[in-house]
């Protein structure tokens, strides 16, 4: 790999996939691991699976060995770990001499693959995002506002068992006579290659559907001597399907929206073609772009941002304000002053502070009021939606304070406060938690 290059991870429940993206190169790339699994990843081992940290370090560690370090890189997580994971992923590479780390989420990823390859001929508006993959679907519904991507709705199916397409392969090595083990996934692995588009699968199945008697018995996969036949794949689709669309009608528009937004679907499990199938009988599916594999999506949307080529867009869509308040001619006026425009606040970047006619704007604390402090972000139409109340501690500097907001990798926000005769060493931070997401109505 020609350096300078730059790296996504994405580490699953049973591998790890990485990936890759170069201007003028043509989409993004799988990165080739010593004992990967073609088209699956990087196996973990027993002791790093189901760990996320330790998975990313041995992924992370994989490479190194391999490719020596990159110039950057980007960690896609999902949904449900976002905020838990973001700093100590990020901190993790940091720590193994990675030099640019973000994290970014899932649903974040693929849009920004999606519209990276539509261009300006991507809708605006909301999309339904599933990424269903060996633990779990994680669905979300977004809206595209301008440059920023909002998650208004989100929602985790597990299925029956709590591991969704984990159970699902347990269940097709188990009908082949063969133990959920590295070898039987290998075998498992290649099979599926042999099918790549799932067109072969997705007829046989369709038959064993429409007459179990005799198209039950069509082998669809052949694991070295063993075969796995329709009727095993027919019979284990329904819980998946199930948590599939569990999922989507978790984060479905609300009733009164004139038509379903577009799904797009991603993730390991979105290769089986009687899955999409069904989906897009109720569903209009986005299709991802040509040369990406849908296992590979998320990691492929992380090549893309961590190479500079597109745009997460994971900026608040909304601008965020205090209250503050003046004397005038012996009078209290209260007066909102704005901390942040829309589609500024970006997680892991830069304080943003608030500015007047183009200046900085300087306030006074005044901790002695005991007075809390009211930061709230301004909705559609100027509907404003208040966040938890914080008040001035004890010892806050009695001089003139620049203000502003900074929102961490985590997605947790804090207003921060900066002496303007002390500097940045001194300022403080007030914990406001996540930003609200505001009605949609």
């Amino acid at each position: 790999m020609n350096p300078p290059h730059t790296l996504a991870l994405d580490i699953g429940t049973r591998y790890a996939r990485l990936a890759t993206a170069e201007p003028g190169a043509g989409p993004p790339r799988p990165v080739s691991l010593d004992g990967d699994v073609p088209g699956e990843g990087l196996p973990l081992s027993d002791t790093a699976r189901g760990r996320p940290i330790p998975a990313l370090r041995e992924a992370y560690g994989a490479y190194l060995a391999q490719y020596g370090p990159p110039a950057g890189a980007v960690i896609v997580l999902p949904r449900r770990s976002a905020r838990a994971l973001a700093g100590p992923a990020t901190d993790a590479l940091a720590e193994a001499g990675c030099p640019r780390v973000r994290a970014i989420g899932t649903a974040h990823a693929l849009l920004a693959l999606v519209r990276h390859t539509a261009g300006e001929a991507a809708d605006t508006g909301e999309y339904l995002v599933c990424d269903a993959g060996a633990r779990a679907v994680d669905a979300a519904r977004c809206t595209l506002s301008g440059r920023s991507v909002l998650l208004r709705a989100g929602a985790e199916e597990t299925g029956p068992s709590g591991l969704l397409g984990t159970a699902f392969d347990r269940a097709l090595l188990a009908a082949a006579g063969l133990p959920d083990d590295e070898r039987g996934h290998r075998l498992l692995a290649a099979a599926r290659r042999e099918d790549p588009d799932g067109r072969r699968l997705g007829l046989a199945v369709a038959r064993a559907t429409g007459r179990p008697d005799p198209f039950d018995d069509t082998v669809v996969y052949r694991l070295g001597d063993r075969d796995i036949t329709a009727r095993t794949v027919r019979t284990s689709l329904p819980p998946l399907i199930d948590a599939v669309r569990r999922a989507l009608a978790e984060v479905a528009a609300p009733p009164d929206a004139t038509e379903r937004p577009p799904l797009l679907l991603a993730g390991g499990l979105a290769r089986l073609e009687p899955l999409t199938r069904q989906l897009g009988e109720s569903h209009r599916l986005v299709p991802l772009p040509a040369d990406v594999d849908a296992g590979y999506a998320a990691a492929a949307g992380g090549a893309l941002v961590a190479a500079g080529l597109a745009d997460p867009g994971d900026r608040y869509p909304y601008a965020v304000r205090v209250r503050t308040h003046t004397r005038r001619a012996g009078r209290l006026h209260t007066e909102e002053l704005e901390l942040a425009a829309p589609g500024v606040l970006e997680p892991g970047g830069d304080t943003v502070f608030a500015a007047r006619d183009g200046r900085p704007a300087e306030v006074l604390p005044e901790a002695a009021a005991r007075r809390p402090l009211r930061v709230e972000a301004v909705g559609p139409g100027g509907r404003p939606v208040p966040l938890p109340d914080v008040a001035l501690p004890t010892g806050t500097p009695d001089g003139l304070c620049r203000v502003g907001v900074r929102v961490g990798a985590d997605g947790a926000a804090d207003l921060v406060l900066r002496p303007v005769a002390q500097g940045p060493n001194a300022e403080i931070r007030l914990p406001l938690g996540p930003l609200p997401v505001p009605p949609e109505n």
